[in-house]
């Protein structure tokens, strides 16, 4: 979108103006900032190299706001893997962490029904398969929350590293509904980032100012994770969603933030 407003003095910017303004306002305002017509939090991306002008955004908007048309919902089409998630909600999901490794599928021929008497029982296709666990990177379970309301508010259980099973709507928590009962508190965050820094060699993304979560890749590991992200510069980072499974902490200064083991904890898309 090409206009928003900051709530730091209530003023309406378009997008190239916004991007024009000295380095160290622009820095500070662009956590302030909100969709110009249906107030909900809004990103600043400035022009990238590759052509793309600079602009605002906003996700999501107000169902009745007319910016919805300019900004992009939904991160990509469903694919198999979401959809065995959605028709088979019996089954309960199990989290690979590490990263790039394959995917454990179900194998459709083999039946847990012990009066089988050996004999594998082929599943039809209607309704949930019979085996116990279907496996599902970060990088799916991001796509499905992003793109599926059902499935964030999901009653399915899943479970990670060999933890009592939890249910979808219990386990993720959206940046946005963080408070204070999720401290300590080991669970899947997830949501839109606003901006990233780099501060005593940490790279830090942020969901928006001091009073929103951040989280932090330790500097051992940041090269790496770019790589994995295909990241070329701090702007690329804004407008992506995340999704980090760790622990929510807070700082003495009253700074929110999550801790992830390790980068294999986080995706972004």
């Amino acid at each position: 979108m090409d206009k928003a407003q900051c709530t730091l003095n209530q003023k309406s910017y378009n997008a190239v103006e916004f991007s024009k303004l000295p380095l160290k306002e622009l820095s500070q305002k662009r956590n302030f900032l909100i969709c110009d017509e249906c107030k909900k939090p809004a990103f600043f991306r400035k022009a990238a190299t590759s052509g793309q002008a600079a602009c605002f955004g906003a996700r999501p908007h107000a169902s009745s706001c007319s910016n919805v048309s300019q900004d992009t919902l939904k991160i990509s089409s469903l694919g198999s893997d979401e959809e065995d998630i959605i028709h088979n909600p019996g089954q309960i999901i199990e989290i690979d962490i590490i990263y790039g490794q394959t995917e454990v599928k179900p194998d459709p021929s083999v039946s847990n029904d012990p009066t089988a008497s050996g004999r594998a029982r082929k599943y039809t296709g209607n309704g949930a398969r019979p085996n116990a666990n279907m496996h599902r990177r970060l990088s799916t379970l991001l796509k499905n929350l992003v793109n599926i309301e059902e499935f964030k508010n999901s009653t399915q259980e899943l479970i990670i590293e060999g933890r009592a099973p939890i249910s979808v709507a219990s386990f993720f928590v959206e940046f946005k509904d963080i408070n204070d009962s999720h401290e300590e508190k080991f669970l899947g965050y997830w949501g839109l980032l606003t901006d990233a820094k780099i501060n005593n060699n940490t790279l830090w993304l942020n969901s928006g100012g001091f009073n929103s979560v951040s989280f932090p890749v330790s500097a051992n590991e940041i090269k790496k994770f770019e790589g994995r992200h295909k990241i070329q510069n701090l702007e690329d980072y804004v407008g992506k969603y995340a999704l980090i499974i760790g622990t929510k902490a807070t700082s003495g200064k009253g700074k929110e933030y999550i801790k992830a083991s390790n980068i294999d904890y986080i995706t972004m898309r």
